[in-house]
């Protein structure tokens, strides 16, 4: 039996980062700079000076000197003859011991993702083999329900797809733009084995139950009508039910319906043509694997992360946002299940002394709690803002004006050295606590911040925040440019894990392999309508180097 998921097809554009590490003689140029700078009173290094210095032509000395002006660690200054000195940034590479480098950013050809319509599932156009609505013939073959009418898509769930080189990173992606709004992936369905050919393995969890369920209610239906009537098509001045039936196969009392051509039927009477074709017309699920599609499977989605600890119970996590607060240099996102007025006024000393400091904080919540209206939240923290810093303080304190919908507990801010964590858990760090044990990670990486900060500009699109929403995409695009120099210089990562970043409906698709088991923290909140219908929440997946296959 032929069963049918409806699809959409969205095109994505993107660009990719890579590191270059700057030559020795760009190192030894920068240090340069740094030794001319102040030797004499409103002097420093000159064009002529460092081409005298190295003895190299000036061909090669405009080409160094212009890297590193590019990269914003050298200044021109104005004078009889063009002076350069090391702006701060500069100042701090040059410092660092590390070798510098740069990052080249390159537009990547379009990719296009299909999107389940049942399960609200992703993958690439290449796994996923789909006909048009006349292909497919819905008016014959049983169809999964359309649940899922939204047309925008999470870009922390589509950068996992995005194809790249190796030393490559998605460096920021366009808004996700709308192809094809009703197509259809043909699925063949063997109720005596409960098998499935034709679905993307990743699919697998999300929608078997599903599309086994529509399988099995379309063969009652057979079952319980003694004959097959006509289709609108094969009606006529014969009726096909009056001609002779068929020779005796075995199936003749109970038909199947399978898909047929992607044509209408002939016009001339006959048993046959009251019947839906063979599946004769999706020729591929004669060869694909009866688990999953015919591919090798779903690509490796974990990315490199810090795991600083796993945090338990309040007190812990009490401790881990106070201590966010008190710290942070740029930037607190609080995303909470829940929020109350009586949660926001314990978090608001520590919330106005980080808006003292210049810090933007941002609060967002899943729901509020009962007994507390969305405008007394913005009202509070408004307040809490202008304490801190009047109208400056209103502009750094951003309240979500609407619920998220999401059932995540994330902490995001930047602490030592400016470098991005995040707490990723079920925790209700602004409303009451929930009936289950709080649990999080402590997580950090700039690789996995930038999907963390991607998530973060998602959660703001679903609070109707749009320029907020750009603002951690920024903060994910910095991410990612780290990543890049890092790379560039070899760096490593200290308590390294492998870490997976899990948005709203991919909490529906189960684990790869036996290999694939990890710890596994996060909240969410299924939603039976509305918008925001199906699974909608952040959770992490560390899997830490003891715990991987051995080759």
């Amino acid at each position: 039996m032929i069963v049918l998921v409806p699809v959409s097809m969205f095109s994505v554009n993107f660009s990719v980062a890579r590191g270059r590490p700057y030559s020795r003689l760009e190192r030894r140029v920068l240090e340069e700079i740094a030794a001319q700078a102040g030797v004499t009173s409103h002097q420093g290094a000159t064009l002529t000076s460092l081409c005298g210095t190295f003895r190299v032509h000036e061909r090669l000395m405009v080409e160094a000197v212009v890297t590193l002006v590019g990269a914003g660690w050298v200044a021109v200054t104005s004078g009889r003859e063009a002076t350069f000195v090391l702006t701060d940034e500069g100042q701090q590479a040059c410092s660092s011991g590390k070798d510098p480098a740069s990052v080249v950013v390159a537009p990547a050809p379009p990719c296009t993702v299909v999107f389940d319509r049942t399960a609200g599932q992703l993958a690439r156009r290449g796994e996923v083999l789909t006909v048009s609505k006349q292909e497919a013939r819905p008016d014959l073959n049983p169809s999964t329900p359309r649940r899922i009418l939204r047309n925008t898509l999470d870009e922390s769930q589509i950068q996992k797809l995005l194809p790249r080189a190796s030393g490559e990173w998605v460096r920021s992606i366009g808004r996700p733009r709308l192809v094809t709004f009703s197509r259809y992936l043909p699925v063949r369905v063997d109720l005596a084995d409960r098998a499935i050919t034709g679905l993307p393995r990743s699919w697998h969890q999300a929608l078997s139950a599903e599309i086994l369920a529509v399988a099995q209610a379309r063969q009652e239906d057979l079952e319980a009508t003694p004959s097959l009537h006509p289709t609108p098509q094969t009606a006529g001045k014969e009726s096909p039910l009056a001609s002779d039936p068929p020779a005796a196969t075995g199936q003749a009392d109970r038909p199947t319906p399978l898909s047929i051509l992607g044509r209408k039927p002939p016009a001339s009477g006959g048993w046959a043509s009251a019947l839906p074709q063979t599946d004769a017309s999706f020729p591929w699920l004669d060869e694909a694997d009866p688990l999953g599609n015919d591919g090798a499977g779903s690509s490796e989605q974990s990315i490199n992360a810090v795991l600083f600890s796993e945090v338990t119970g309040e007190e812990s996590h009490q401790l881990l946002i106070a201590e966010a607060l008190a710290t942070a240099a740029n930037h607190v996102l609080i995303a909470s299940p829940t929020v109350n007025v009586g949660s926001l006024l314990k978090l608001g000393e520590a919330i106005q002394d980080a808006v003292s400091r210049g810090v933007r904080v941002d609060v967002l919540y899943g729901d509020t709690d009962e007994g507390t209206t969305p405008q007394e939240v913005v009202n509070l923290l408004n307040r809490i803002g202008y304490h801190a810093a009047q109208r400056l303080g209103r502009d750094l304190v951003r309240p979500a004006k609407e619920p998220t919908g999401s059932g995540a507990g994330l902490l995001i801010f930047d602490g030592k050295d400016s470098v991005l964590e995040a707490v990723i858990g079920n925790y209700a760090w602004a409303g009451s606590p929930g009936s289950m044990e709080a649990r999080s990670v402590h997580v950090g990486g700039t690789e996995f911040m930038a999907q963390v900060a991607r998530a973060a500009a998602g959660l703001w699109m679903w609070s109707g925040d749009p320029d907020s929403a750009d603002r951690w995409r920024r903060v994910a695009d910095r991410c990612q440019d780290n990543t890049a120099v890092s790379a560039a210089r070899g760096d490593s990562l200290k308590d390294q894990v492998l870490a997976e970043l899990i948005v709203d409906d991919e909490h529906a698709q189960s684990p790869r392999s036996a290999e694939d088991s990890g710890l596994r923290i996060g909240g969410t909140c299924r939603h039976e309508d509305g918008s925001a219908v199906g699974i909608r929440g952040i959770s992490a997946v560390i899997r830490r180097p003891e715990t991987l296959a051995t080759p």
